[in-house]
């Protein structure tokens, strides 16, 4: 890592690259395929360069659904061989809009995969990273944080059974929410000078990205955050949004008797410009980070396959007793006879530091609890949560998820990994957080 006096200036470079597929190209996101037909707003991989030499780091956010371990690795070999820059040192990650390609190839999956998209997705993503590490210049780091509720929601709620369901609706009565939200947006500003314009902006909050629907290639609304701050600041402008614990947060207002719409192309300008507005402020007032050090950490584990347990097999009973199946329900009878639960899968879990500021990363759909017990123990003055980062593990529940039910928990279908594996996730950041502290 490098260190310099406060307020010194670091060595930065930003640049982004179309990775919109073409039209045609099944949607991911949900248990029935839709064929895109246009585009709302293309997709884009974004890349943020820090540090100088054998130092540099590099942070890409890509406007897709997920990362996977195969992109990622292909991705990072064309980075280095192009700038030198070590693979470990660089952290992909995705924004998890639903309103692009899938990139999983699953046995038995739902949704096709555009191939050849796929197999020249490593390079697109790859040309922003080496284009920003060409454009490295001295600049200003500030960051700051906002506090935003009112767009954010969780969405599992308390049945009168003392079960849990995604949403509030159905045949047993609604108690109320079952847990929290993540209220902190978080923002890196990166200026030429202190008094100038910013150049860059790295943006964090924890809510699904599952507002516009349909089937038109959309970013959703990082793409409008991105565009209410280029009439604020210039067309030049990068803007880039990390994912944060999302895993059961959306953007419904379940139980409020809220006039505004639920979802489509509306509910996503709104959030965008929102959250632009955070952004905006946050902009404003931001402090310089007290240091320009750079680095990361990551730990790779050894993640066994989810069980054949109790859960399991209740979850199994109960879906074949309904009369009327959820779709994940029935995906689960579908797929429960030829789950094999034998062996295990190495995950990175890595941890990138900025300045002042950390990015803890998570390879899945992380619930906001974890994201918050990392926040809580973290060394640092910013911590932010980088779901979906160089890996896909589907979704990574608290342990009382699973006893609970709900779509998030079930396993097969959204959960394949050990229900230890938010645990395993969190403590490899606490361990990751301590190499990279002062």
């Amino acid at each position: 890592m490098t260190e310099a006096a406060a307020h010194a200036n670091m060595l930065v470079g930003v640049a982004e690259n179309d990775i919109t597929p073409p039209l045609g190209t099944q949607l991911a996101g949900y248990f029935a395929p839709r064929v895109s037909d246009g585009v709302i707003s293309p997709l884009m991989a974004k890349a943020l360069v820090v540090g100088a030499g054998d130092e540099r780091c590099v942070l890409i956010c890509c406007d897709l659904i997920t990362m996977t371990a195969a992109v990622c690795e292909a991705t990072r070999s064309l980075i280095t061989a192009a700038t030198g820059i070590a693979g470990e040192r660089i952290m992909i990650c995705s924004t998890h809009t639903h309103t692009g390609p899938d990139i999983r190839i699953r046995p038995n999956s739902i949704i096709s995969v555009n191939h050849e998209y796929l197999a020249g997705l490593p390079e697109r993503i790859a040309a922003a990273a080496i284009a920003a590490a060409g454009r490295q210049r001295e600049a200003v780091l500030c960051i700051g944080r906002e506090h935003e509720e009112g767009l954010s929601f969780n969405r599992r709620f308390r049945m009168e059974d003392a079960s849990e369901q995604f949403g509030p609706s159905g045949p047993l009565k609604c108690e109320g929410v079952a847990g929290p939200i993540d209220p902190e947006f978080g923002a890196l500003i990166f200026k030429e000078e202190l008094t100038s314009k910013p150049f860059a902006i790295v943006c964090n909050y924890s809510v699904h990205i599952d507002v516009t629907g349909g089937t038109k290639i959309s970013a959703d609304y990082p793409a409008v955050m991105t565009d209410t701050l280029r009439a604020v600041y210039g067309p030049e402008l990068i803007v880039m949004y990390v994912q944060g614990a999302c895993g059961n947060i959306n953007h419904c207002a379940y139980l409020q008797n809220n006039p505004y719409p639920g979802k489509g192309v509306w509910k996503s300008e709104q959030l965008g410009r929102a959250f632009a507005g955070k952004a905006l402020t946050i902009a404003e007032k931001a402090l310089p980070s007290k240091t320009n050090k750079v680095g990361t950490a990551r730990e790779i584990l050894d993640v066994p396959m989810y069980p054949r347990d109790m859960v399991l097999e209740q979850r199994v009973a109960a879906a074949k007793a309904k009369e009327n199946p959820s779709a994940a329900e029935k995906r689960l009878i579908e797929l429960v006879e030829s789950y094999d639960p034998e062996g295990t899968t190495p995950r990175e879990v890595q941890t990138l530091r900025i300045g002042d500021a950390v990015f803890c990363g998570a390879p899945g759909e992380y619930f906001v609890e974890w994201g918050l017990e990392i926040k809580k123990w973290s060394p640092f003055a910013y911590t932010f949560i980088a779901e979906l980062c160089n890996d896909a593990v589907g979704y990574i529940p608290t342990y009382e998820a699973f006893l609970r039910g709900g779509y998030e928990a079930t396993p097969v279908v959204s959960v394949r990994s050990t229900p230890a594996l938010g645990q395993m996730i969190a403590d490899a950041n606490f361990r990751n957080l301590r190499k990279l502290v002062d």
